[in-house]
């Protein structure tokens, strides 16, 4: 077998990068049938479009075998110095491939201060194994199921209502809730910064896209959820994304948070929404086992690797 020639990702390989990804595509469609049918062509060269994209080819005999492509960002308060690898930002005919790729890429993600990576793969075993084989440690899980769920009642004393702008306080005292939890063992997730938290939930109540519920018992707010378009390379068109559900720890184990989930995916169902995705990490231990529990398939996850540690 010829040996890989690995060289710059220019425009002569969009061509051959969109048939690779199509390939993969099709792999990851078979295992999850919700995954949308895209474009692939014009997914990579949207990120390759991306400010910051730096990008790598794996030829053999001329012919591209895989590419890899990364934003380059600075420094985020959350992220790092982070180089995001995005779903569309790489594929193979071989996906063992793509280690030789990255050990190509990421000495010069790291000498332009990149040393924190991130890349979203599909849930495939084959594919993930040859990241984990890098070096990257599993963080972030992407689901996906149909809209729609049975009506029950809901736990006695409980109400669920539309929210809006006045309920902002509330929404950023429950919402600080996940982080209490995320900040803890095994997590260790950093709080994101206050200012810019309430400068986000404002933007978020007076969007009118987004369809935020809260929960109520005796007239107190104890728990909400938050639905609002996030289109994605893979995400079907119609897809809406189920964000910040969380309720408070008095009422944790009473159904108030099952209420709340399929509350949401009803109203998904009821406004034309064919499916609903959400995201968790996987050291969220009560995240991680309630998704899952309410039907939420993995179709992509985000892998991590902090550089120069160990």
């Amino acid at each position: 077998m010829a040996p890989l020639e690995v060289v710059p990702f220019g425009e002569e390989h969009l061509d051959a990068a969109g048939r690779l990804l199509a390939e993969r595509q099709a792999r990851h469609r078979a295992a999850e049938p919700l995954l949308a049918d895209e474009d692939p062509r014009a997914a990579v060269e949207a990120a390759w479009r991306e400010p910051g994209a730096v990008g790598v080819v794996a030829l053999r005999s001329g012919g591209p075998e895989a590419y890899l492509i990364a934003v380059l960002e600075g420094a985020d308060p959350v992220f790092g110095n982070p180089a995001w690898v995005s779903r569309q930002g790489h594929a193979a005919s071989d996906p063992e491939i793509l280690r030789d790729l990255y050990a190509a890429a990421a000495e010069p993600w790291l000498e332009a201060g990149a040393d924190r990576h991130y890349v979203l793969v599909p849930a495939l075993e084959r594919d993930l194994d040859t990241w984990y084989r890098l070096g990257f440690g599993h963080m972030h899980v992407e689901g996906i199921r149909e809209s729609g769920a049975d009506p029950r009642p809901l736990p006695g004393g409980v109400t669920i209502r539309r929210g809006d702008l006045d309920d902002l306080e509330d929404a950023i005292a429950i919402d600080r809730l996940i982080y209490s939890v995320q900040e803890r063992s095994p997590s260790f997730q950093g709080s994101p910064d206050p200012e810019r938290w309430r400068s986000a939930w404002i933007e978020t109540l007076e969007d009118p896209e987004v369809a935020y519920f809260v929960a109520e018992t005796r007239g107190r707010i104890v728990g909400h959820t938050t639905m609002h378009p996030r289109p994605e390379f893979g995400t079907p068109s119609d897809s809406v994304y189920l964000a910040s559900t969380v309720t408070s720890e008095e009422v944790r184990g009473t159904g108030v948070g099952v209420a709340l989930a399929e509350h949401a995916l009803r109203w998904a169902r009821e406004n034309g929404y064919g499916s609903v995705n959400t995201g968790w990490r996987m050291t969220n231990l009560l995240a991680s086992r309630f998704w899952p529990a309410r039907g939420f398939r993995p179709f992509f996850h985000r892998l991590h690797r902090a550089i120069g540690l160990g």
